[in-house]
């Protein structure tokens, strides 16, 4: 019974470090570096002495690096459609943007190059990108208004919930539903494009590319509701840290 006891232990301490481990489906994040402190989950001690980093915090790695040229290159993308009104250049970007995306994590992984820079960049620019590129689109006249509207109100209420899980120290955790819309979504956008630049089956290109962004907008707005549901289930169970506890040292981490 000890071994068993020892060896569960043992693998949610693996977890935590990885940054695998979860409490009501939000991630309990590793600490910075990867090393062992203060911040240990209760019951999650362990007498085994840290494992090397697997989570480093350097800056310019190889991921990171692709992920800042993917952010510096949406600009030229909202140039080619608006100002140089470029389609066929535009749709070149975009699939630069589109692989990038998979290439930056394909290669964090890999490679053994995962930081905690990278964790904060790669969804940023997938932000940013999902922000301004339909925003673009729909002022070219390629998509609805209304396309927009529930895509940035969705996120919005999204951030508005960060400060639930920031003050009891985890992050939210990103669903296979969310990765979905965010795949039909980012798919859509460029077969879209495509039926704009007139290349060989533009037609059926835009209709394949009109279900895709349709399909992905119902599944974005259902994993937004379930993301909401997540942090209310967080915000009643468990309760939020203290700035510090009486003898000045910070409290442990949930």
């Amino acid at each position: 019974m000890n071994a068993a006891r020892d060896g569960k232990r043992e693998t949610d301490l693996r977890e935590w470090r990885t940054g695998e481990g979860k409490v009501l489906g939000a991630k309990i994040p590793p600490p910075r570096g990867g090393h062992l402190s203060a911040a240990i989950p209760p019951g999650l001690e362990s007498d085994d002495p840290a494992r090397g980093p697997e989570i480093s915090d350097r800056f310019w790695t190889l991921p990171n690096t692709i992920s800042l040229g993917r952010i510096a290159l949406i600009p030229v993308l909202v140039a080619t459609i608006l100002g140089w009104k470029d389609p066929t250049l535009a749709l070149w970007l975009l699939g630069v943007l589109v692989v990038s995306d998979w290439l930056d994590g394909k290669i964090a992984r890999l490679w053994n190059m995962r930081s905690t820079w990278g964790e904060r960049l790669d969804p940023i620019a997938d932000r940013i990108l999902v922000a301004v590129v339909p925003v673009t689109f729909a002022i070219a006249g390629y998509i609805p208004l209304w396309v927009v509207v529930v895509l940035l109100a969705r996120d919005a209420l999204l951030v508005a919930t960060l400060p639930v899980y920031r003050r009891r120290g985890l992050e939210p955790e990103v669903t296979y539903l969310g990765k979905a819309a965010t795949f039909a979504l980012f798919w859509s956008l460029p077969l879209l494009l495509a039926g704009h630049a007139g290349v060989a089956g533009a037609e059926a290109l835009k209709v394949v590319g009109e279900a895709c962004l349709y399909w992905g907008m119902g599944l974005y707005a259902w994993s937004g509701s379930i993301y909401l549901w997540q942090a209310r289930r967080i915000a009643v169970a468990i309760r939020p840290h203290r700035v510090g506890s009486a003898d000045g040292t910070r409290p442990h981490s949930v």
